[in-house]
């Protein structure tokens, strides 16, 4: 702002000099063409030219000196708001509790998530679903720095405002590259069973929906009742489009499953699918690996 102000007035210290006047100057082989009565009127209009020039210079220096004192003036003016500032500036950190260390720490830890976010923007699909847990770590971690008294401070409010637009655009290309079926993770601590882990707001929001934990976990989970602390378990999101057969399950039960269609009487559609490896309905086999249509 300062450097567009002085910028502005030195141009204006320049208008005057550069405007051209209206007078036609001759060349010599159009001087000699004139008669002895035009060359008197040349010279009198080429005198009150040199007269008009003159009296523009002095009125441009006059201007010029002018413009300096307003330069001054602004310069001055400049130094007063700078002041002002400063102890604003001072009375706002003071108020937030904080340092300028913490903000120069705080500008380092926007730095990083900006070149963070700008790297996961730049990846193709796949590279982008694959970092999707460090992706969502990171956002929530941003979210936490955003609460903090540091981040209220002045020097921050443009960068986070770019940085949120930065992430809303990111999380919109999660989604859109979002698989129609995938699996998160989910860590047992004390006190967790399958129907409290499934009861989770931000696992299925639905305690009854713990057989789907269960049936994703059978390679680790003998026991639905039994779970151990620390045990990583998979968390299915969305439905499937292939099913591994376990012991005891008939094409009624898997379609049964809500994960699958939420109905046995679906089982024709599992059946139809994989005519090419089940030659009797009634007898399928663990391990098989079946497709599930989904059209």
């Amino acid at each position: 702002m300062k450097q567009l102000i002085i910028i502005g007035l030195a141009a204006l210290l320049l208008l005057p000099v550069v405007l051209m006047a209206n007078f036609t100057y001759l060349t010599e082989d159009e001087y000699k063409e004139l008669s002895r009565r035009e060359r008197r009127v040349y010279f009198d209009n080429l005198e009150m030219e040199y007269l008009n020039l003159q009296q523009r210079k002095a009125d441009a220096n006059v201007r010029n000196e002018q413009y300096l004192i307003d330069i001054e003036n602004l310069r001055s003016r400049i130094a007063e708001v700078d002041d002002e500032y400063e102890v604003v500036y001072n009375n706002i950190i003071t108020s937030l509790n904080i340092t300028r260390d913490d903000i120069a720490a705080a500008q380092r830890q926007l730095d990083e998530y900006n070149r963070k976010v700008d790297n996961w923007n730049a990846m193709s699909d796949s590279e982008l679903w694959n970092h999707t847990n460090e992706i969502r770590s990171t956002i929530d971690e941003y979210n936490a720095f955003k609460e903090t008294n540091v981040a209220k401070a002045p020097d921050f409010r443009n960068d986070i405002v770019e940085l949120n637009r930065k992430i809303v655009n990111l999380e919109a290309n999660l989604e859109r590259v979002r698989p129609k079926y995938y699996e998160d993770s989910y860590t047992v601590v004390r006190g967790d069973f399958l129907a409290k882990i499934a009861g989770y707001s931000y696992i299925y929001d639905d305690d009854s929906k713990w057989g789907i934990i269960y049936r994703a976990n059978r390679d680790q989970i003998r026991d639905p009742n039994l779970i151990y602390v620390d045990q990583v378990l998979k968390i299915p999101r969305g439905l499937p489009d292939s099913w591994k057969v376990y012991k005891g399950e008939s094409l009624w039960k898997i379609a049964s499953y809500p994960e699958v269609y939420g109905k046995g009487l679906e089982w024709p559609r599992i059946f139809r699918e994989n005519r090419d490896q089940i030659q009797d309905a009634d007898i399928i086999h663990p391990g098989q690996i079946l497709r599930i249509p989904r059209d």
